[in-house]
């Protein structure tokens, strides 16, 4: 015969779960809603599941009836949170015994709500009404099953529907717990303390540890090497931390050696199947945001087909931009008759990528959110029936794509019932609210015979052994909604809302009654982030009672293990091992490679060129190794999009040549062309938060193109071509490489400029040293074509600024600036003349050198002239490493 039913209830909300070995037949432990649901379901009065959000759609309607009151202009700013705020204070006053009815008496607020609920039936039931549900049902003679609910707290700080209710039950009062620590002892005296007893200071001994660690990592280690000494002890411990992230860690290091782990897990949004959604809303706003275009393209699950998101991400990062050149080519490549014959792909990127879209700004249509919306809810609960029909399924992505379905349906109902249109920030709400916690992970099990882990000392429902405190810092409480004038005023007409003190003392009494089931030995470890969070109470009422040397010179982790004071916080020993440390990659000036795994090029460039002089070894990876940098497509940083971006528009508008037009109609037709291009190729340029370098960036190249036409009409030549391809030979192969700008005057003789966005200061030195070696590399290879070497320039866009040397000048006004400097072709047969002298290390079995980390003196003959810079000291950044993937390789960059 089945016992009467035991209920243990408290205020404060959450169920109280069995330990292992402890299993609980017709018992029920929890909050209000443990009792709720239990009294609902003997009286044969159940209630469906009922979305938050699914009351705050149906309260807002209800609002919306209030015209010219306190609430209106919050309505009108933010209908769906003034509607959430306000349907939890409903709540409160619902509980505390006010029937909605009207009266002068009461604050203008409530008097509002009041209006709102006349003459409506609300169809999502209040926690009032379920409990009104309930004395209904007892007062035409239901019966309740035997039972007896114990109650945690006092009858007077439960709120006054509920105290009606708890006078319908068999109500009996917890008996008051004694502490459970060892008498007389440091723990005793603490678990009196936050009792509230009286007490004295508390001397730490073998029951009382305070220690201090200066990283997470060190405490996690701590913990998990003080229970792997005591292997006894783990099914009696209770670990109480707060931080879910912390406890999953907690877990990782427990399974790293080999304990039984607490299953700790944490509710995140961060699931990629649950970035869906998001991102694909965040695709309907123009310009696009090409950082959240790039995170949809490269999420590992997602409704395209990876082959296709990959290229196009690999597009964007090289113009940033929905629609850029780049996006076209590789649209073109994927939907091209031989990749797509059947149209599928093209398909399913015109749906996901090519939606109808909305200026920021302005409001957004409520169909089309429920629309995308309602593809994503569509793919995802199709994906999830698809994948459960496998072999081997894995329940948590079909979990996850479940979740990922309802969110879209909840999202598309809630957009619909809040009128035709939204702003984005009321579709942020509603998107919070949709995305509620997310999908719960865990990366460990709960082991049997493991520590068990709670999230607050409230957790703890019976006797341990041990109490670790991993962090003892707390989040800070949640305040009162109801200020000290409107609860004068509620209780001055009768309507008893609690201020937040009964819950909070609720709280506090289950936490104190959680740490009082300590019996033998609790350890307090302080992390660093503790020191800037508000301390936990029951810590702070302890920590008053410690020594002023205890609490301001605890004992610290890391000290103890370099002093091997393994036992000093006994009974949690721990054991140090010592452990030899591979050093990390050392700074290696030579390497010895193989002469057989080394062949040279067919062809060569300007940038392999110098690379080959300044940094043999970066030569060697590169272009011998091929060790790529990760596959992950990323945005170019705003220098680098900044700087392509105005190449590639001076390309589109002066790339065919002919004759130049007039400099304030280049002008126009540069700032028409950016303007045209650029919420197209640089898209991160284009977003409301990037207005003033936008500005910028337009005067720059406004500037920049009067400079450059400027200079070449008076110097009397005209555009051959932007980007012009490189030919002719150097050191017996091809030469490769593209010419920013090549120009012409009309007596044969060429010029060439090279665009770079900024860096003034380095330009003019590299010309004025004889240290423009890219330049001298496009000049020789134009001069294997035309016979004789061109006049050369540098063109920094970003000031305007046209350098030129002295000894191959470009022609013209003063826009210009000539710099004392050799011509180039001196410089290119230096250049020639040093590769040729320094490539031992490729013709013969001589060891590649990484030249950056040599001592100058060992450098060969030139170089320190053309690449390299003597006066930077060995083992630090020349110029040819700026840009270099390979700086941990070389040890040059010691790894963290």
């Amino acid at each position: 015969m089945l016992k009467q039913a035991q209920l243990f209830i408290r205020l404060t909300p959450g169920v109280l779960r069995p330990q292992w070995g402890h299993g609980y037949v017709n018992e029920f432990r929890g909050g209000p809603e443990t009792l709720l649901r239990w009294l609902e379901t003997q009286l044969g009065l159940p209630v469906p599941s009922v979305h938050t959000a699914d009351r705050i759609t149906e309260y807002a309607a209800a609002l919306d009836t209030v015209v010219d009151s306190v609430i209106t202009a919050s309505m009108k700013t933010d209908r769906w949170g003034t509607a959430s705020d306000l349907l939890s204070r409903r709540d409160e006053l619902l509980l505390a015994g006010w029937n909605e009815t009207n009266s002068d008496a009461l604050p203008d607020l409530v008097r509002d709500l009041a209006q709102a609920a006349e003459g409506r039936t609300f169809v999502f039931l209040s926690e009032a009404a379920r409990l009104q549900r309930v004395l209904d049902a007892l007062s035409v003679g239901q019966v309740l099953p035997p039972h007896r609910c114990f109650l945690h707290d006092s009858l007077d700080v439960w709120p006054v529907v509920w105290r009606t209710v708890l006078g319908k039950l068999d109500v009996v009062n917890q008996p008051e717990h004694a502490p459970h620590g060892p008498h007389a002892s440091a723990l005793y005296t603490a678990q009196n303390v936050v009792r509230g007893a009286d007490s004295t200071s508390i001397e730490q001994d073998s029951t009382f540890r305070y220690v201090h660690t200066r990283s997470e990592s060190a405490a996690l280690e701590l913990v998990a090497a003080i229970l792997a000494g005591v292997p006894n002890k783990l099914a009696s411990t209770v670990i109480c931390c707060e931080d879910d992230d912390l406890a999953l860690r907690l877990d990782a290091s427990l399974s790293r050696i080999g304990l039984p782990t607490t299953g700790a897990s944490a509710w995140s949004r961060a699931h990629p199947v649950l970035q869906i959604l998001p991102l694909s809303l965040a695709l309907c706003w123009e310009p696009v945001d090409p950082q959240a275009l790039l995170d949809f393209l490269t999420l590992p699950f997602l409704p395209l087909p990876r082959k296709a998101a990959s290229r196009l991400a690999n597009a964007l990062a090289q113009e940033p931009g929905l629609g850029s050149s780049q996006w076209d080519v590789a649209v073109n490549e994927l939907c091209g008759e031989e990749h797509d014959p059947g149209g599928k792909v093209r398909e399913r990127l015109d749906s996901w990528l090519l939606c109808d879209r909305t200026s920021r700004g302005s409001e957004i249509s409520s169909r089309l959110i429920r629309s995308r919306c309602g593809m994503v809810a569509q793919w995802a609960s199709g994906q999830a029936t698809l994948f459960a029909k496998g072999d081997q399924a894995d329940p948590r992505l079909i979990n996850a794509l479940q979740i990922a379905a309802r969110q879209a349906s909840l999202l598309g109902e809630l957009a619909e019932n809040q009128g035709m249109a939204l702003s984005e920030p009321q579709l942020a709400r509603l998107l919070e609210e949709a995305l509620a916690n997310g999908v719960e992970t865990t990366s460990c099990i709960e082991a049997e015979d493991g520590p068990i882990r709670v999230r607050s000392l409230s957790e703890i429902d019976g006797p341990c052994d041990w109490l670790i405190w991993l962090g003892l810092g707390t989040a800070d409480a949640a305040r009162c909604r109801w200020s000290s004038d409107q609860l004068r005023k509620l209780r001055e007409a009768g309507i008893e809302v609690d201020d937040g003190s009964n819950n909070l003392s609720s709280l506090r009494f289950a936490e104190a009654r959680g740490y009082g089931f300590v019996k033998e030995a609790f350890l307090a470890v302080l992390l660093p982030q503790d020191l800037v969070k508000r301390w936990h109470p029951i810590w702070l009422a302890i920590r008053a009672w410690l020594r002023d040397k205890d609490i301001e010179q605890p004992p610290v982790f890391e000290d103890l293990v370099a002093a091997g004071e393994v036992t000093s916080l006994s009974p949690f020993i721990f054991e140090c091992q010592d452990a030899d440390i591979e050093p990390s990659q050392k700074p290696r000036p030579l390497w010895a490679i193989p002469d057989n795994l080394l062949c040279d090029r067919e062809t060569v460039s300007a940038t392999e060129l110098q690379d080959r002089l300044g940094c043999p070894l970066k030569w060697t990876f590169n272009y011998q190794a091929k060790i790529r940098p990760s596959p992950n497509a990323e945005l170019p940083n705003d220098f680098q999009l900044k700087g392509t971006f105005c190449h590639r528009i001076l390309e589109r508008v002066f790339g065919g040549g002919g004759d130049l037009p007039t400099v304030d109609d280049a002008v126009a037709r540069v700032i028409a062309t950016y303007e045209e291009r650029l919420p197209l190729d640089a898209a991160p340029l284009a977003l409301p938060d990037k207005y003033f370098e936008r500005q910028r960036l337009r005067s720059e190249l406004e500037n920049a193109t009067r400079v450059l036409i400027g200079t070449l009409a008076s110097g009397g030549y005209r555009i051959v071509g932007i980007e012009v391809e490189l030919s002719g030979e150097a050191f017996g192969k091809s030469l490769k490489g593209l010419i920013d700008c090549v120009t012409k005057r009309d007596n044969g003789d060429e010029a060439i400029i090279d665009f770079k966005y900024s860096g003034r200061s380095k330009y003019h030195s590299l010309i004025e040293d004889g240290k423009a070696v890219q330049l001298a590399t496009y000049a020789y290879g134009r001069s294997m074509v035309h016979g004789a070497f061109p006049a050369v320039a540098y063109l920094v866009l970003s000031d305007g600024l046209i350098y030129s040397p002295s000894e191959s000048p470009l022609n013209g006004d003063d826009n210009r600036s000539l710099i004392d400097g050799p011509a180039i072709q001196t410089v290119w047969q230096k250049f020639s003349a040093a590769i040729t002298r320094a490539d031992d290390w490729l013709t013969s079995d001589a060891p590649v050198p990484a030249r950056p980390l040599q001592d100058p003196t060992q450098w060969p003959e030139g170089i320190d002239k053309l690449v390299l810079d003597p006066r930077i000291r060995a083992n630090t950044i020349q110029d040819v490493c700026r840009y270099c993937h390979y700086k941990t390789l070389c040890g040059i960059q010691e790894t963290s």
